[in-house]
């Protein structure tokens, strides 16, 4: 078997190099699944992913493994955001039906270190196909009452993300004569070649399902002109440009130990509303003022389609942790941005909010590390805290590693639009 957390999987762990061994035959049901916690089932997929990168028969194994444990990881309610969450178990009929379920027959193109270009036919062909609805109701709180409101859509921005990272830390000590050094990993990744046309085309197809789900909930939206006309201007201008083929915009989220960088869309024709530093700020209060005395209203959404789930140790004292982990894999999550709202008011200031992310399963993208550096392999460092050593020091260490997401773009389309449709019916069930 592979080592955990292996470094080609970006599984990386700062004081247990990796090592490769010779893998036996990769069953694609064990004896002992029904037992796996979540995170257990977690890093299982994780390792699937370097068995993937390996031969051709251990690719294809590794993939029929990898697609039964994601499909227990959700049948199972597991969280990527909260691996300590157990679960619920699996009734004995779906474990059954998951098992007798038929594995993949071959390497799709997306498997390879290259992965072939999807045409516009196939991207057509995924978003196409019909969609299963994921539940989204217990990550959405809040509640938004637009029921038989006068209303329109000012915003529906959706963030992609093209790459990101995740860091951990341990600081220096000492204690008892013992001196203890810092530690310090980090893990970056990136997905250079996303399909800008492909990506607009997913966010095209979830608006014309979001209007479709808000009309079937009672809440049907009026063109925002109209509205605008009628009450003589926005509380919230929509004025921004969102990315084009060619004319990219970006943005960046902080997630305290990681970062999520984005490409910014929306629909065809829409423009996005700006916001600073507190979201969307105050607005125009005479516009806010003329909208709920006539009882107008308007709504401002925002959902984002996670890449790569991350997973740090955090920071801590040497004391008590001897090393710093940090990961990050292939796996595709609907869910919230930080310090922006899913779905804002605009007059009455109502508010949804993401807790937690949504999974999306399926196989979409490998990851493979492209570059990095350690100082366990730097021999001037080790020449260098070896002296220190001898004085009595400890020596710091330090970890990087470059990754970069090999995406297939009618796989990733298929599978973004049915985050995004999940996430669509999840504020629909939300509005009163």
């Amino acid at each position: 078997m592979f080592s955990a957390r292996s470094r080609c999987a970006a599984l990386a762990t700062l004081l247990a190099p990796a090592a490769f061994a010779q893998a036996p035959a990769i069953e694609r049901v064990r004896l002992t699944d029904g037992e796996l916690a979540c995170s257990q089932i977690h890093a299982e997929i994780g390792s699937m992913d370097l068995a993937v990168l390996s031969t051709p028969q251990a690719a294809t194994q590794a993939l029929a493994r990898k697609d039964f444990l994601t499909q227990l990881f959700v049948a199972r309610g597991c969280r990527v955001s909260d691996l300590g969450f157990a679960g619920s178990p699996v009734p004995p009929e779906t474990f059954r039906r998951l098992v007798a379920q038929a594995p993949a027959a071959s390497v799709p193109p997306a498997m390879s270190a290259t992965p072939a270009p999807a045409s516009a036919a196939d991207v057509q062909a995924a978003l196409q196909a019909p969609v299963t609805v994921l539940d989204a109701s217990r990550h959405i709180k809040g509640t938004a009452a637009l029921k038989g409101k006068r209303y329109y859509v000012s915003e529906y921005r959706v963030m992609v993300e093209t790459g990101g990272s995740i860091t951990a830390s341990t600081r220096a000590a000492y204690l008892g004569g013992t001196d203890y050094g810092a530690t310090r990993m980090t893990v970056n990744y990136q997905a250079p070649q996303l399909d800008l046309a492909a990506l607009q085309a997913v966010v095209d197809r979830s608006y014309a399902d979001f209007v479709q789900r808000l009309e079937a909930a009672g809440a049907k939206p009026e063109p925002a002109e109209a509205i605008i006309k009628e009450a003589g201007g926005a509380v919230y201008e929509a004025n921004l440009e969102a990315s084009q083929p060619g004319a990219p915009v970006t943005d960046e989220a902080d997630l305290g130990y990681g970062k999520r960088r984005y490409l910014v869309f929306a629909p065809t024709g829409m423009k996005l509303n700006p916001r600073g530093f507190a979201g969307l700020g105050a607005g125009n209060i005479g516009q806010r003022i003329t909208y709920s005395k006539t009882h107008l209203e308007a709504i401002s959404v925002v959902l984002a389609i996670n890449l790569a789930a991350q997973e740090s140790s955090g920071s801590g004292s040497s004391l008590f942790r001897r090393g710093s982990s940090a990961s990050a894999s292939a796996a595709m999550e609907a869910a919230g941005v930080p310090r922006m709202l899913l779905l804002q008011s605009h007059a009455q200031t109502q508010t949804l909010n993401v807790q937690g992310a949504l999974p999306v399963p399926g196989q979409f993208a490998t990851m493979r590390e492209t570059g990095g550096y350690d100082t366990r392999q730097d021999a001037a460092v080790q020449g260098l805290q070896a002296l220190g050593r001898i004085m009595g020091q400890a020596g710091n260490q330090s970890k990087r590693v470059d990754m970069t997401l090999d995406v297939d773009t009618a796989a990733m389309s298929r599978m973004a639009l049915q985050g995004l449709v999940s996430m669509n019916q999840g504020i629909a069930g939300a509005l009163q």
